[in-house]
C-alpha cells in the first residue's frame, strides 16, 4: 500500500529504519551529529568518506603577536613585540627605582594647542572620570604620544619605540649585515 505511512512518518512502503537511497550523515562521520536517532540521514560508516583537513587557525585571520616575539630593527617590517600601554609606562616610571620621575618629560596632544611637553610630575595619572578638573591636571591616556628621559625619547606611540620595557632593539636577520 502506497501513500503516507502514519506509523513511520514517511511516504511509500518502506519503514523509516530502511537506509536504502538515503545519503550518509556528514556530521555522524565526523562524530558530531546532534540529532542522533531523529536524524534523517544514514548513521553508518561511509566507505567513501574522507575527513576534511584540520586547520590550526581560522581563514582570513592572522595570528596575534605574542609579547615574547622579537623586536624589529625599524628598517624592516618583521613582527615586533606588543606595544605596552601608556599606563604600563606610567606605572614603571612611578614604581621602578631606576627611573626618576622628575627627569621624565611627557609629550601629549592638547586639543587646542597641539603637541605639548610637560614634566611627568605635573600630571595626575588617575582615571580622568575620578579627578576634579579644577585641582589637578589629568589628560586622557590616548593623548599621550611619547615619554622623554634626559632629552632622549624612550617610548613613542607613533614610531612604536619602547626602550622602557625593551631596552635592546634586536635586528632581524636581513638587517644584521
Amino acid at each position: 500500500s502506497s501513500g503516507i505511512n502514519a506509523e513511520y512518518g514517511q511516504t511509500g512502503d518502506q519503514p523509516a529504519s530502511s537506509t536504502e537511497g538515503q545519503r550518509y550523515c556528514y556530521f555522524y562521520q565526523m562524530g558530531r551529529c546532534r540529532f542522533d536517532n531523529s536524524c534523517t540521514s544514514r548513521h553508518e560508516p561511509d566507505p567513501d568518506f574522507t575527513p576534511p583537513k584540520q586547520s590550526k587557525r581560522k581563514k582570513g585571520k592572522k595570528p596575534k603577536a605574542k609579547a615574547e616575539e622579537v623586536v624589529s630593527c625599524g628598517k624592516c617590517e618583521k613582527q615586533r613585540k606588543k606595544m605596552r600601554t601608556v599606563m604600563d609606562v606610567v606605572n614603571r616610571i612611578q614604581w621602578d627605582e631606576s627611573y626618576d620621575p622628575e627627569k621624565v618629560i611627557v609629550g601629549y596632544l592638547d586639543r587646542f594647542d597641539g603637541l605639548i611637553e610637560e614634566n611627568f610630575s605635573f600630571f595626575d595619572w588617575s582615571d580622568v572620570t575620578t579627578v576634579d578638573d579644577w585641582e589637578t591636571f589629568c589628560i586622557p591616556k590616548h593623548r599621550v604620544y611619547y615619554f622623554k628621559i634626559d632629552d632622549v625619547i624612550v617610548w613613542d606611540r607613533r614610531t612604536r619605540l619602547d626602550l622602557i620595557f625593551n631596552p635592546k632593539t634586536v635586528q632581524c636577520s636581513n638587517c644584521q649585515s
